[in-house]
């Protein structure tokens, strides 16, 4: 990254933290999946994975829907939806026992404090036993971040397949953003069948 693009880098990421700009990723996020998923009758249970000061709207587009959340930190629960859950994406199972959703969205989160390769493993597996056959886990990963663990590469993905999510035909998505790690990639997978 040459020096101007560090300081415009630099200068959004300020913005972004005072509320006064959005990344591109976030605008994809906000704008067509998390609405996609909304409108989807098959989807009534929904589950994010990690709560900030720009998530605590999300809730709102799920009107009659369960958006249940998930973060680690406690300082953020104010922020969740109903329910919230203060623990880890590893351990879904214990914090929201018995209920089955219909989509997990987890974004910048791998790299983000899930990075390890054995954790984002665990974090897939407890992903696919929370879901129903054919949910939907989104996932959204900075690829070139030095953090980065691969999803694909865990032996818990086997048990979803990569299907075109929405408008797309494809069921990858790379968000070109002004930072240092350039692009954003959401994954749309599905929960087979039989894993």
């Amino acid at each position: 990254m040459n020096p101007f693009q560090w300081v415009r880098a630099e200068i959004l990421r300020s913005a972004w933290r005072r509320g006064l700009y959005t990344p591109p990723d976030r605008r994809v996020l906000e704008g067509d999946i998390l609405p996609e998923l909304a409108r989807d009758p098959t989807v009534t249970r929904l589950l994010f994975v990690g709560v900030q000061w720009y998530t605590r709207h999300y809730p709102d587009q799920f009107g009659g829907k369960t958006f249940a959340t998930i973060d680690p930190d406690p300082e953020v629960a104010r922020l969740g939806g109903n329910p919230h859950a203060v623990g880890r994406v590893q351990d879904i199972e214990e914090h929201f026992p018995g209920l089955v959703f219909d989509a997990i969205v987890m974004t910048g989160v791998i790299g983000y404090g899930l990075n390890d390769r054995d954790e984002v493993d665990r974090a897939l597996g407890a992903c696919a036993k929370a879901l129903r056959p054919g949910g939907w886990l989104v996932l959204g990963v900075d690829e070139l971040r030095p953090m980065h663990v691969d999803p694909s590469a865990s032996p818990a993905s086997r048990q979803f397949e990569p299907r075109p999510f929405g408008a797309s035909a494809s069921a990858r998505l790379d968000v070109a953003i002004p930072f240092k790690e350039r692009w954003h990639t959401f994954l749309f997978w599905q929960k087979k069948a039989r894993s």
